[in-house]
């Protein structure tokens, strides 16, 4: 799926917004976990294939949406798998996790036709409440689009069409990742505006969950720049981190061309004392994030000029890097 997601937020999604404002310094919760996970991959890097994983966006104990890893069973359909997965097998979620579909929700039938994939489910489906239907149908739509022919989600209640389920966010039209993810504010004027979509870390486990959290910022602003910003500065919320030093500082303007972004940053992006690697979350958390904009695919990363970086698990940090380095595509017929 090519598909990126920056785009203007409509007036529904603007009402389900919710903000954290805090002034943050450098947390050493950031450089433990890049420490503890240094020492668990230091051998090799997981990569989640498609053919032994599906990527759910499930409920973290912060109360974040978290991207997961569920191994696959035997089953040849993952769109009824992963169904599943949220509702009556939610016990194959990672520990610490959970779904926000009641269990006794059953899927009826779905249709997938040109990127849009239409979820006939049953009444029980509704049993949640509005304030709750944010973080619900972004977990199910985060879910679905990770499929590689699935663009937009629709819902049917017992095969009826339905304008708006248990809350105010219009679904007829079908809903894509431009509904955001743990949606923060980062302006005050709702006329020209955009998504930029952050990854995080949660602090809490030697995996080092991925936290994606959308933030609406003005038009005029330059989505690359921004992000790279927002990383180095960190997550306003204190229930997930950042691995970025907080002085880190691009040297140049980030230069892209035919889908890869090309970045040169200051010294203070070596992790270790002896400036000899980067960590592989840090690059990890860039190119989720970059690549989550439009005509960006791969992300090539150099210090003061140096191309001869390795992280952690000795990947070169300049050869571009997709975000299919770290996990496969899974195709949903």
């Amino acid at each position: 799926m090519e598909t990126k997601w920056v785009k203007k937020l409509t007036l529904p999604v603007l009402a389900m917004l919710f903000i954290y404002y805090a002034s943050r310094s450098e947390d050493p919760a950031a450089r433990n976990l890049v420490n503890t996970m240094s020492e668990q991959t230091s051998q090799e890097q997981i990569v989640y294939s498609s053919e032994e994983y599906y990527a759910v966006y499930a409920l973290h104990e912060s109360d974040n949406l978290v991207k997961t890893y569920v191994k696959k069973g035997e089953e040849s359909n993952p769109i009824q798998a992963i169904f599943e997965i949220l509702t009556t097998k939610s016990n194959q979620l990672p520990v610490g996790t959970t779904s926000l579909v009641s269990p006794t929700a059953t899927l009826n039938d779905y249709h997938l036709e040109n990127g849009v994939l239409t979820l006939n489910v049953s009444p029980e489906f509704l049993d949640y409440t509005a304030d709750e239907e944010q973080d619900l149908l972004s977990s199910l739509v985060w879910t679905y689009t990770e499929l590689v022919d699935v663009d937009k989600v629709k819902f049917e209640i017992d095969g009826e069409p339905v304008s708006n389920l248990n809350g105010t966010l219009p679904v007829s039209r079908g809903l894509d990742r431009s509904m955001g993810i743990n949606l923060e504010l980062d302006t005050t004027n709702f006329d020209e505006t955009q998504l930029v979509t952050l990854y995080f870390v949660t602090d809490d486990s030697k995996d080092g969950l991925l936290v994606p959290v959308t933030r609406l910022i003005p038009a005029s602003t330059d989505p690359v720049t921004y992000a790279i910003s927002a990383l180095i500065q960190g997550p306003v919320n204190q229930n997930y981190v950042s691995v970025f030093d907080q002085e880190t500082t691009l040297l140049s303007d980030p230069v892209i061309s035919d889908g890869l972004v090309s970045l040169n940053f200051s010294s203070e992006l070596y992790y270790d004392s002896q400036q000899t690697k980067v960590s592989s979350t840090m690059l990890k958390q860039l190119v989720m994030t970059l690549t989550e904009l439009d005509d960006i695919e791969m992300v090539s990363v150099s210090i003061n000029g140096n191309i001869k970086v390795m992280d952690e698990v000795d990947h070169s940090i300049a050869v571009p890097t997709s975000r299919f380095d770290f996990e496969s595509l899974i195709e949903a017929q």
